[in-house]
């Protein structure tokens, strides 16, 4: 029993060691790779996360990041140089609550595009282009103005509703 006691540790001090090294090799890859690359809460290999509305169910962290719950964030892929708008969906009692939800989250986005310099009047061009509301662009000012378009154009079909 003390040899299988033993071993046990030797096995798992053995995989501890390789599980460290493979992250260690996988941090330098990164940095290597993206020179802003920090081995932190904001990045997880290619993806880094830019902004975020922690969920308030969500206790683990103060405040919004790659590991935590959110209602929406922005998360940046440095491989294919996109990014990407993420949103917690939930059941709510009503449309209007629904619609306020939606319009708070807009309200929040907008704040952080402002807060940060960003254009909150990004000019898209629809007319010559697929007609639909993706939740990845290739900048800010367009991942804000494609969800400001969802919002609306929900609130507005479902404003009818109660």
């Amino acid at each position: 029993m003390l040899i299988r006691s033993l071993l046990r540790n030797i096995t798992n001090y053995i995989k501890n060691l390789y599980y460290a090294a493979t992250r260690w090799i996988d941090v330098l890859h990164c940095k290597m790779k993206y020179p802003d690359y920090a081995d932190n809460e904001f990045n997880q290999g290619r993806l880094k996360h830019i902004w975020g509305v922690k969920s308030s169910i969500d206790t683990r962290s103060k405040e919004s990041n790659m590991y935590t719950l959110n209602d929406i964030e922005i998360v940046y892929d440095r491989k294919n140089k996109l990014y990407f708008l993420h949103m917690q969906t939930q059941r709510f009692e009503s449309k209007k609550e629904e619609r306020g939800y939606l319009q708070s989250l807009l309200l929040s986005f907008k704040d952080f595009m402002e807060d940060n310099g960003y254009d909150t009047n990004y000019q898209r061009n629809f007319l010559y282009s697929l007609p639909n509301v993706n939740s990845h662009a290739e900048s800010i000012e367009e991942l804000y103005t494609n969800f400001k378009m969802y919002v609306e154009g929900y609130c507005s079909v479902c404003g009818r509703e109660n």
